[in-house]
């Protein structure tokens, strides 16, 4: 059994129910968070809960609620549930409007919903390698924005599903963009790139906790450019995710990548990522 809230009350997430024609349901018009739990403790919440208050603002939903109540609700479903290390999946929707618009109502009350579940997948140094293949990024030019409207990443995971590999990782006009569910690292030469937020990623907590780890460092990180040539020519590639963590990727559309480091340095920085982890469990 798996306690959520909605709108208010805290119930078995069997019983939770929405309108049919809440705009969320609708139009996909709704932001949502994805938030990884570690021993009853929400990884980076004040990040996670920026970015969806950004996101709220960007899409014009007026959400009463404030920073800490958030982190109160999202705290209190934790807790009622039993799994140590949990995902939060955190949705908030224009709400229900009495006859289906494109154009939102002035007075449409959000509808807030939190759900937990087991944590899948622990981050762990000997995590396996994962195999991805590469496809043409079709997305809408929004990908900054947490939006619920996410088809085309269903779309990609299904492929990938079919083809029995990890990921989808994208690209557009020849440049690497991010995977349909990740942000993507790659490592040449001892120093670490990752595409900039120019390139119409999402501003993924887990990749803004990277950058900062690597910063402080004795490796060099860029956010720049990738071409699909440098990717393939990487020592390393790994994908990040709230999810997952952080994973390295051994082979991309069936050649692998080969990891000419002596040592990979995905070691270290997994190393340090574990220790921000336990760092943040305790603030």
């Amino acid at each position: 059994m798996s306690i959520c809230y909605l709108n208010g009350d805290y119930l078995n997430i069997e019983e939770a129910r929405i309108s049919p024609l809440d705009r969320g349901f609708i139009f996909g018009d709704a932001i949502y968070e994805v938030i990884a739990c570690y021993d009853k403790k929400p990884f980076k919440l004040k990040l996670h809960i920026e970015r969806l208050l950004k996101n709220l603002e960007s899409i014009k939903i007026d959400l009463e609620l404030s920073n800490s109540n958030l982190s109160d609700i999202i705290n209190q479903v934790i807790n009622k549930n039993n799994s140590v290390n949990q995902v939060i999946y955190l949705q908030i929707s224009r709400g229900p409007e009495a006859i289906r618009d494109h154009t939102p109502q002035d007075n449409s009350t959000p509808t807030i919903f939190v759900s937990s579940f087991p944590m899948k997948v622990i981050p762990k140094i000997d995590i396996e390698p994962v195999e991805v293949i590469m496809q043409d990024d079709f997305r809408w030019r929004k990908s900054s924005i947490k939006a619920t409207s996410l088809l085309a990443s269903v779309i990609y995971k299904m492929e990938a599903k079919e083809k029995n590999v990890s990921e989808v990782i994208l690209h557009e006009k020849g440049l690497i963009t991010e995977g349909s569910v990740s942000n993507i690292f790659c490592v040449k030469d001892k120093i670490i790139k990752t595409p900039s937020l120019e390139a119409n990623i999402l501003p993924g907590v887990t990749r803004k906790t990277l950058i900062e780890i690597i910063q402080k460092s004795e490796y060099g990180i860029t956010e720049v450019d990738i071409s699909i040539d440098e990717l393939f020519d990487s020592d390393e590639v790994w994908i990040s995710n709230t999810t997952k963590g952080v994973v390295p990727v051994f082979k991309i559309d069936n050649q692998i990548i080969l990891n000419k480091q002596e040592k990979f340095i995905f070691k270290d920085i997994f190393k340090l990522f574990m220790t921000e982890i336990q760092s943040d469990k305790s603030q």
